[in-house]
């Protein structure tokens, strides 16, 4: 099976019945834009389309398989079993994927109402919860990685034919993400700090530091929030390579909620200094091994690709 072979010839087909894409698309229930990612190679069509693209094209569906015309049945027929394997392979993945992700948004979003209510649901070890929770999260997303759930478009589409236009969006909702969780560290620890030695930041009452502080932190998680639901639905519509930017918001989500909890346990400044130093700590630092263990995973697996 030749994707590139099979897209010339669909659009040589194409062609000679005048069909634009878009005219083709309508026939078969699909856009356009599949007919054109048909024809690039960058991905194949549907098993369940063969048939009617045969119809439509005036070709068969071994032509179409093998990518020539004229094609060996016995090599045809050995082709549509292995593309019926793939796609479904490529389709349990898509549901494994999806189960994940929503189970990581709710549960996140759980535990978010929890630390920013101030709610003592969970106790006093809450702090270790979210640490924990974080890191669990984020081995789950690190063994999707390791088999090719979310670090892979599909097996039946080209890596490097992610749009230029995705890669900006991934590295612009990276970046914002960052810098939200610079700004709600800086804000954090300054406010601490200014409160510490006496002084109310903005000239605010003393009885107003806190829920300021809380607002931001509220705002915070929910752009992250809505962060990682966009990251999600990118990789569950094109399975793109967008790790890079899952794990920065949820560990910055996740230091929202350890900064929340801690604020809502405050007693004297002192100690609150200590637990924001070492919750910052901890979560940069599991955010820096999972990106470490990523790369690796990536590096391996296209060694042994290559």
């Amino acid at each position: 099976m030749d994707k590139k072979k099979t897209g010339e010839l669909i659009k040589d087909a194409r062609t000679r019945k005048n069909y634009t894409q878009s005219e083709l698309g309508e026939l078969l229930g699909v856009t356009n834009k599949a007919v054109s990612r048909w024809e690039t190679g960058e991905s194949f069509p549907d098993i369940g389309l063969l048939e009617s693209l045969s119809n439509v094209l005036d070709l068969k569906i071994q032509d179409i398989v093998v990518g020539e015309i004229q094609a060996d049945d016995e090599t045809a027929f050995t082709e549509i079993v292995r593309l019926s394997r793939l796609q479904e392979m490529a389709k349990r993945k898509k549901i494994v994927h999806f189960a994940i992700g929503i189970m990581i948004i709710i549960y996140s979003c759980l535990i978010g109402c929890n630390a920013l209510r101030g709610s003592s649901l969970l106790g006093n070890h809450s702090g270790m919860i979210y640490l924990i929770s974080l890191a669990v999260i984020l081995m789950i997303l690190l063994y999707g990685i390791k088999k090719g759930n979310f670090n892979e478009k599909s097996n039946l589409t080209e890596k490097d034919n992610v749009t230029k236009k995705d890669s900006k969006v991934n590295r612009t909702l990276l970046m914002i993400s960052v810098i939200s969780g610079i700004w709600i560290i800086l804000v954090t620890c300054s406010t601490v700090i200014m409160v510490g030695n006496g002084v109310m930041p903005f000239h605010m009452d003393a009885s107003s530091v806190g829920p300021f502080l809380n607002v931001q932190l509220i705002a915070i998680f929910l752009l992250n929030m809505a962060i990682i639901v966009t990251q999600f639905y990118k990789m569950d519509k094109r399975m793109e390579d967008t790790y890079r930017g899952i794990f920065v918001p949820i560990s910055v989500l996740y230091l929202a909620v350890l900064y929340s909890d801690a604020l809502h346990r405050l007693s004297e400044v002192e100690s609150f200094y200590q637990m924001i130093f070492c919750r910052t700590i901890i979560v940069l630092a599991e955010l820096l091994l999972i990106f470490v263990a990523a790369v690796l995973i990536l590096k391996r697996k296209k060694r042994l690709r290559g």
